[in-house]
């Protein structure tokens, strides 16, 4: 039996054989006076039936009185002599199986019966191990004795001690049996969460097989909810951890490259070999080194700026930034196709400069990776909310488009450096787009990329 068993089956022990101790004690000190007054009060309401009887049915229901109330009763003249009265009511007794070795009325009990009180005696009768108990009245010109045999108590009352302890005995072993049930079937449940919980501690996630309608079946569901939100923070935390260390490594191949190429050209001016191409070089590859370094600190600051939000066309914001794009849309003869449904120039409540990034880089990420040379772009306009949906072709499958949010996820495994970058973009998009508490989607579709945006409209200013 384990702990918590042997618990149970001490504390339910014990509890069991206080209550039949205190049932001993309550009937060695309450049994004999509680048995006087039962039989006290079963004389009293058959002398209460005697004294409303008419004198002449009065010797008639005495069979019937000795019936119902299971007693014995006798009467004589109140005129005859103590010795008569006392002699003839024994013989009465006697006559109706009632052998009394002490039985006596004195001239005492006689005087009060015959002044109308009524008299109660017990008499010990010895050897019989009983006491008879009467009741004397008087009726007319009668006295009548009401009595009622009473086995000795403390004889009764061992063989009720002895009836308890036989049951305390086997109460202790229905007890023992019953708890060795019981506890099993709770331990059990209860052991297998306790491993499941050190499983759980040592990062070996799994769930517990319990499916009890009770509180350790609630305790076992939130053990395996708790076990499955581990598990996939667990994975995630492994996965945003492997892609740091991919990122370090991209990061450091990044920078190791132009700090080279820096190093050898400083070294072809300084031998002298420089044929007035190496400065470009070093100020191109200081500016790549710029860029990256600019997107690694506009994400860290944007993680812990607070927004400074005005009112401003979105519009007008957009379309800002996709003019910036032209150039090198041009250059990669990429179609950028605008649908604009949106009615007028509507204003949205934002941080002016951190939406210009949100665009910026949802611009960047699809003329990066576009796979057919051409991306959409639809607005519109659906309730309250401006909707700005970007869609171009993608090289690549996906398997989970969640990634694409996390920081330093690249979705070119090749990292070329025309169509790739630090994986940064969509992590600081979406950063943006959760301080705002703009609502935002991504999705795949036959090889085609989705971004929807859903911006707030500001409906007390219009441009």
């Amino acid at each position: 039996m384990n702990k918590l068993g042997r618990k149970l089956f001490i504390s339910i022990s014990l509890a069991v054989l206080f209550i039949f101790v205190i049932f001993v004690l309550l009937t060695n000190m309450f049994l004999p006076k509680y048995y006087i007054y039962k039989t006290k009060a079963k004389l009293g309401e058959a002398i209460e039936t005697i004294v409303e009887l008419p004198a002449n049915n009065f010797i008639a229901s005495i069979p019937q009185l000795e019936e119902r109330y299971n007693l014995t009763i006798v009467y004589d003249s109140v005129q005859q002599k103590e010795n008569d009265l006392n002699d003839s009511l024994l013989e009465q007794f006697s006559k109706k199986a009632v052998k009394l070795n002490k039985f006596w009325i004195t001239k005492e009990s006689l005087d009060k019966v015959e002044a109308g009180s009524r008299v109660n005696k017990i008499y010990d009768q010895g050897k019989l191990k009983s006491s008879f108990y009467t009741s004397f009245i008087r009726k007319d010109q009668r006295i009548i004795v009401i009595g009622v045999s009473m086995a000795y108590l403390s004889d009764t009352i061992q063989i009720i001690n002895k009836f308890i302890l036989y049951l305390a005995i086997l109460s202790v072993l229905i007890i023992v049996m019953v708890i060795w049930i019981v506890s099993y079937r709770m331990t059990r449940p209860l052991k297998e969460l306790g491993e499941v919980a050190k499983d759980i501690s040592a990062l070996h996630f799994r769930k517990a097989k319990v499916h009890t309608k009770d509180e350790i079946g609630e305790l076992a569901l939130s053990i395996n909810t708790m076990s499955d939100k581990l598990s996939a923070a667990h994975d995630d935390l492994l996965r945003k951890n492997l892609s740091l260390r991919r990122f370090m490594s991209d990061i450091t191949h990044e920078l190791k490259t132009p700090i080279s190429l820096i190093q050898a050209y400083a070294e072809g001016i300084e031998d002298g070999l420089d044929d007035g191409s190496y400065v470009q070089t070093i100020l191109r590859q200081n500016e790549s080194m710029t860029r990256l370094i600019d997107e690694l600190l506009d994400f860290a600051k944007i993680e812990r700026d607070i927004l400074e939000r005005n009112s401003f066309a979105l519009k007008d914001l957009f379309y800002e930034c996709v003019e910036k794009f032209q150039i090198e849309l041009d250059s990669r003869q990429i179609t950028l196709v605008t649908q604009d449904e949106i009615q007028g120039n509507p204003m949205i409540h934002a941080d002016l400069d951190k939406i210009r990034i949100v665009f910026h880089n949802l611009l960047s990420n699809a003329v990066k990776y576009t796979a057919d040379q051409r991306i959409q772009v639809s607005l519109k306009e659906q309730g309250s909310d401006l909707i700005l949906h970007m869609s171009n072709g993608i090289h690549e499958d996906i398997e989970d488009v969640s990634q694409l949010w996390e920081p330093f996820y690249v979705l070119e495994s090749s990292r070329h450096k025309e169509r790739s970058g630090t994986g940064l973009g969509l992590a600081i998009v979406k950063s943006i787009l959760d301080q705002h508490g703009y609502d935002y989607q991504l999705a795949v579709n036959e090889q085609v990329i989705h971004f929807y945006v859903y911006f707030k409209k500001n409906s007390s200013h219009t441009a």
